[in-house]
């Protein structure tokens, strides 16, 4: 008997296929709301604003929060200065060195408690730099020295 033209395996592809469609919309309503949230914040500084729209366009939002809420990674409210635990019992505090390093080499520090999934990411040093200054400026207790 072949199974592979058997009437109940066209059944289980429509089956799958439905699932699978499912889920790829509902993830993408999940992270349009996200990007949505992200995009409602308002900034003093043109590179925090460039910042916000490449945490957009590039996913960041997809894992990293702007409300506090918890993520797939940690927010980035509050973020700017904190001492994060890390695996292997390490700490570590949010400063740009830390985020270049976590944009670059993501799995060489990740915070206790967050899965390893985060991808590296190729970007020039002023992407880099309005994505600093976008954490920052989430951060109220930097965010005067952030422009500075």
């Amino acid at each position: 008997m072949n199974l592979i033209n058997h009437p109940k395996r066209y059944l289980l592809d429509i089956s799958v296929a439905v699932v699978l469609v499912s889920m790829l919309s509902f993830g993408s309503v999940f992270i349009y709301h996200l990007n949505n949230d992200a995009r409602d914040l308002q900034f003093n500084s043109a590179l925090a604003m460039r910042g916000q729209q490449l945490s957009t366009e590039l996913g960041c939002v997809a894992c990293h929060t702007v409300d506090g809420s918890a993520g797939v990674g940690p927010t980035w409210v509050n973020m700017w200065g904190k001492t994060e635990l890390l695996n292997r019992e390490r700490t570590t505090v949010v400063t740009e060195d830390y985020f270049r390093e976590s944009l670059q080499e993501p799995a060489s520090k990740v915070v206790m408690g967050y899965p390893n999934v985060m991808s590296r990411y190729f970007l020039n040093e002023a992407e880099i730099g309005a994505l600093i200054e976008y954490v920052k400026q989430l951060s109220p207790q930097t965010a005067g020295a952030a422009s500075q």
